[in-house]
C-alpha cells in the first residue's frame, strides 16, 4: 500500500507541473472570530478537503474531540451522553448516528465548548451542532465515487449532488450510496481464580445505506423566505459473528462454540419547514416546525454449543422499535443599537416510541427452553424557553442568557409498573469577550448544564448477556428512580493571531457535577446485574492547546492537545475517572501544496489506562495512535482524485474490564488493527 500511495503521489506531482488551477475566495463573516462564546467551526470547504466518508472521521481532526465505538463522541474525553448533538438546532432523535451522515451534504459543523440559551444547556462536555447546506450561490452539478478497502473487504460509495437558484426559488439535492464492510478479529481472555480459557472470534459488519438530502427555498416579494429541509436515510445492516474457545485451566463456559447473526432493517426520515420574516426595524421573526419517524425491524440468531453436552441451544429474537416525533419553535431577535441585540424565544419536541423484543430459546432437541415477550412504548416530551441580550462596548462584548426548560418522561411495560418522571433546569450563562490587537480574542464564561437519563435507563427490564454471564459481561437492567445530572461550569481561552494564518489557541475549563450516574454491580441468584444509578458528584478540569501556522508558502502545520482530569467523588482512587474520560488526546499534521496537487500526513494519540467508577470495579482502554497519509490533486478544473491510507500503522488495541470483590475475575480483549485503502474520484458536471 505505501508503495501504491508513494507512485500516485509522483504521478500527481507531475500533473501539477502540467496545469494551473485558479481559485476563488469569497470573504465572510469568521465565526469563530465574532462569537462571543468559544465557537470552533468545521466550513464546508474543511470538510471537503480531505475526502471523508462520514462528518464523524472530520470530528476527530478537532481539538477536545475523539470518537470511540463504545462511547460515540467525546468532547473534552467525556462520552455517554454528556456531549449535545444538534442537528440544524434541534436535539438529534434517536437512533441518528453521524456515520450515516456524508459530509457533502453539511454546510459547517459549530463546535461551542461552553453552553448556549439559545442552542441548548443539555451538553455538560459542550455542543456539536451541525448544520446542513442551505446557501445556494449558483447552479452547480457534482458527482463523487470512491472505494475503501480493509482487510480485502470493499465498501463502495457514490454521491451525486444538485443545486440551482432563479426567480426567488433555490434547491440543493443530494444522494449517496454507500456500503460499509468492516471485518473484526477478537481475542478475548478470560480469567479468575483456577479458571484461564480464551475466545477467538470473526465478526463481519455490512452495512448499506441511501441517504437523501433535499432543501428548497423560495423568497416572496415581500422579503419572507420559506425552507423546506427533508432528510430521508434507508439502511440495512447485518453482522456475522462466530467464536471458538480453548480452555487451559478449569472448567468451560456456557458455550465453547458460538455462531450468531444480527440483521437490521430501517430507515428514517425528517422534515422541517422554516419562515423568516425581516421587519424595517431590523427585527426578524424565525419559525420552525418538522416531524420525524425511525422505524426499526432486528432480528438475531444465536447458536451455543457446550464443550460437553447433548447438543447445542438456539435463540431467536424479533425485535421492532418505531419512533414518531415532533419538533416545534420560534425566535425573535432585535438590534437596539449601539451593539445591542436581544434574542428570545421557545422551543419544544415530543417522541413516541414503541418497542417490541420477543425472544424464544430451545434446547438440543428442538423443545421450547423459555418464551420471553417484551414490549413498551413511551413518550419524551420537551419544552425550553429562552432569552439572551448580547451588547458591545469598544473591545468588550457581553453575552447573558438564561433558559428554562422542562423534560417529561414516561414509559410503559406489561411486565413493569409504570415509569413517569419530570425534570425542570434553570441554566443562566453569561459569556464576555475581548478583542485584542491582531483580530485575538480574550473570552470567559460561565453557566450551568444538565445530563438526562434516557428513556431505556428509566425502564427496569433485564437485557441478559448471551454468554457467559459474569461480573465482566453482567446482565442489564434500567432504573426509574435515576434524576438528571446538573453542573456548574467555568470556561476561559484566548484565540491570538500573530500572522496570517497562524493561530495559537489556549482554552481551559472546569465542571462540576452533582447526581452523577453510574453503573452499581450486583448479584440476583446465580446472576451478575449492572444497573446504573445516581452516586454522589465529580470535578472535571481540562486545557485545550492548539497551533495552526504556514511553515513555507507551500507547506503548512497544525497541532492540537487536550488535557482532561476527573475525580468521582463517591469512588476511591486512584484512577476514579468520570465515564473512563479519556486522559490526554493530541493530533498534528503536515500539509504541502503545490499547484493541484496536496499532500497529507496527520498523526493522532489517545490516552488509554485504566479507569474506576467502583470500587471493585476497574477498565482499561488501550492507548492509540493513528497515522493517515493522503494525496489529492486536479486532473482538471472539474476533475479532483484522491488516495489516502487510514490507520496506517495498524496497532492492535487492547482493553480490560477487571472485577476485585471477593474473587477477582478479568476480560481482555485485544482487536487485530487493519489499514484502510481509500480511493475517492470527484466531477463537477457543469
Amino acid at each position: 500500500m505505501y508503495k501504491i500511495f508513494m507512485l500516485a503521489a509522483a504521478l500527481a506531482s507531475q500533473a501539477a507541473s502540467a496545469q494551473q488551477v485558479i481559485e476563488i475566495k469569497s470573504a465572510k463573516l469568521d465565526q469563530r472570530k465574532e462569537d462571543t462564546a468559544s465557537t470552533v467551526v468545521l466550513s464546508r470547504e474543511e470538510l471537503a478537503a480531505h475526502g471523508d466518508r462520514t462528518v464523524a472521521d472530520a470530528l476527530r481532526r478537532l481539538p477536545g474531540i475523539t470518537i470511540s465505538d463504545s462511547a460515540g463522541i467525546r468532547m473534552r474525553g467525556l462520552g455517554k451522553g454528556y456531549t449535545q448533538i444538534l442537528l440544524n438546532g434541534q436535539p438529534a432523535p434517536n437512533g441518528f448516528s453521524l456515520d450515516s451522515l456524508p459530509p457533502e451534504v453539511i454546510e459547517r459543523v459549530e463546535v461551542l465548548r461552553s453552553a448556549s440559551a439559545v442552542l441548548g444547556t443539555q451538553g455538560i462536555a459542550g455542543t456539536i451542532n451541525i448544520v446542513l447546506r442551505k446557501s445556494v450561490s449558483r447552479g452547480n452539478r457534482e458527482i463523487q465515487l470512491g472505494m475503501d478497502s480493509l482487510r480485502g473487504a470493499w465498501s463502495p460509495r457514490l454521491a451525486v449532488q444538485s443545486t440551482g437558484k432563479a426567480d426567488g426559488w433555490s434547491h440543493n439535492v443530494s444522494a449517496v450510496l454507500s456500503r460499509s464492510s468492516t471485518p473484526a478479529d477478537r481475542s478475548i481472555t478470560d480469567s479468575a481464580p483456577g479458571m484461564l480459557r480464551t475466545i477467538r472470534s470473526h465478526e463481519h459488519n455490512v452495512g448499506d445505506s441511501l441517504n437523501l438530502i433535499s432543501r428548497l427555498g423560495w423568497t416572496s416579494a415581500g422579503g419572507d423566505s420559506f425552507a423546506l429541509q427533508t432528510i430521508a436515510t434507508v439502511n440495512r445492516r447485518d453482522i456475522g459473528y462466530h467464536s471458538q474457545e480453548a480452555v487451559q485451566l478449569g472448567a468451560s463456559g456456557d458455550f465453547a462454540q458460538v455462531q450468531s447473526r444480527f440483521r437490521m432493517r430501517g430507515h428514517f426520515l425528517r422534515s422541517e419547514l422554516a419562515w423568516q420574516r425581516s421587519l424595517a426595524s431590523g427585527a426578524q421573526w424565525e419559525l420552525k416546525i418538522g416531524g420525524n419517524t425511525a422505524p426499526r425491524d432486528t432480528d438475531f440468531d444465536f447458536v451455543g454449543l457446550p464443550l460437553a453436552g447433548p447438543g447445542p441451544t438456539v435463540r431467536h429474537v424479533d425485535g421492532d422499535i418505531r419512533e414518531h416525533g415532533f419538533n416545534y419553535g420560534g425566535k425573535y431577535s432585535h438590534p437596539l443599537g449601539n451593539g445591542h441585540a436581544l434574542v428570545a424565544g421557545w422551543d419544544g419536541s415530543a417522541l413516541d416510541r414503541m418497542q417490541t423484543r420477543i425472544e424464544h430459546e430451545y434446547n438440543h432437541a428442538g423443545a421450547l427452553n423459555f418464551l420471553r415477550d417484551d414490549r413498551y412504548d413511551g413518550r419524551i416530551g420537551r419544552l425550553a424557553a429562552f432569552a439572551q441580550d448580547e451588547w458591545k462596548r469598544d473591545a468588550d462584548s457581553w453575552s447573558a442568557g438564561l433558559r428554562w426548560e422542562t423534560m417529561h418522561t414516561e414509559a410503559h411495560d406489561r411486565n413493569t409498573a409504570p415509569v413517569r418522571q419530570r425534570s425542570t433546569v434553570v441554566s443562566p450563562v453569561l459569556e464576555w469577550m475581548r478583542k485584542l490587537p491582531g483580530d485575538s480574542q480574550l473570552r470567559a464564561g460561565a453557566s450551568r448544564s444538565y445530563k438526562a437519563p434516557n428513556m431505556l435507563d428509566l425502564i427496569p427490564r433485564r437485557f441478559t448477556s448471551d454468554n457467559n454471564n459474569s461480573p465482566t459481561n453482567p446482565d442489564t437492567q434500567g432504573n426509574p428512580s435515576l434524576r438528571p445530572e446538573l453542573a456548574w461550569g467555568l470556561d476561559a481561552g484566548i484565540d491570538y493571531y500573530f500572522a496570517k494564518d497562524s493561530l495559537l489557541s489556549a482554552s481551559i475549563y472546569a465542571r462540576d457535577i452533582d447526581n452523577v450516574i453510574l453503573p452499581t454491580l450486583y448479584r440476583d441468584g446465580d446472576r451478575w446485574i449492572s444497573m446504573p444509578a445516581n452516586h454522589g458528584g465529580a470535578r472535571v478540569h481540562g486545557l485545550t492547546l492548539e497551533l495552526r501556522s504556514p511553515l513555507t508558502a507551500s507547506l503548512s502545520m497544525r497541532a492540537n492537545a487536550s488535557f482532561n482530569r476527573s475525580r468521582l467523588d463517591s469512588v476511591p482512587g486512584p484512577d476514579n475517572r468520570l465515564a473512563a474520560q479519556t486522559p490526554l488526546s493530541g493530533s498534528a499534521a503536515l500539509s504541502y501544496r503545490r499547484g493541484a496537487l496536496t499532500l497529507d500526513a496527520e498523526f493522532s494519540c489517545e490516552a488509554g489506562g485504566p479507569s474506576r467508577d467502583s470500587a471493585s470495579f476497574v477498565s482499561s482502554a488501550p492507548w492509540q495512535r493513528k497515522l493517515d497519509l493522503r494525496a489529492s490533486w486536479k486532473l482538471s478544473p472539474r476533475q479532483e482524485l484522491r488516495l489516502a491510507l487510514s490507520d496506517a500503522l495498524h496497532p492492535d488495541r487492547a482493553s480490560s474490564d477487571r472485577y476485585e470483590g471477593l474473587a477477582w475475575r478479568q476480560t481482555t480483549i485485544s482487536t487485530r488493527g487493519g489499514t484502510t485503502l481509500r480511493l475517492n474520484y470527484k466531477q463537477n458536471l457543469n
